[in-house]
């Protein structure tokens, strides 16, 4: 008797298993919502992505911040008047350096350090 029901257990698992392989490609049904879960706790599973610095903000921060820090902006007695004088000091120090920065990554940078810390008027 034991011998049979195992048997009948056996080809009744084979028989809800097998049909299940014989068709390649199905997939699985997605698991049902449950009740009472909303669409914002899925949101908040997703993983949080950092907003990305600007350009100009991460080339001074890996090149120029090796030897000085902000304080250097913003003392009292800036060497630095213009925009124009901004940027030979940005050209003059990224050439000491040998960064290789082309016009856009100078630009990037003065850019940076004029809305940070200047505040000169663009023409």
């Amino acid at each position: 008797m034991q011998t049979k029901t195992t048997m009948y257990a056996t080809l009744l698992l084979l028989g809800c298993v097998l049909p299940a392989w014989a068709t390649p490609g199905t997939l699985p049904a997605p698991p049902v919502q449950e009740r009472g879960t909303s669409p914002q706790i899925e949101q908040r599973q997703k993983p949080v992505i950092p907003p990305v610095p600007p350009r100009g903000q991460m080339l001074y921060e890996n090149h120029c911040t090796s030897c000085h820090e902000s304080i250097v902006h913003v003392r009292t007695r800036k060497h630095t008047k213009s925009l124009p004088e901004l940027r030979a000091r940005v050209l003059h120090w990224s050439g000491y350096l040998k960064l290789r920065w082309g016009k856009e990554e100078v630009d990037d940078v003065v850019n940076h350090l004029n809305r940070r810390f200047y505040k000169f008027e663009s023409r």
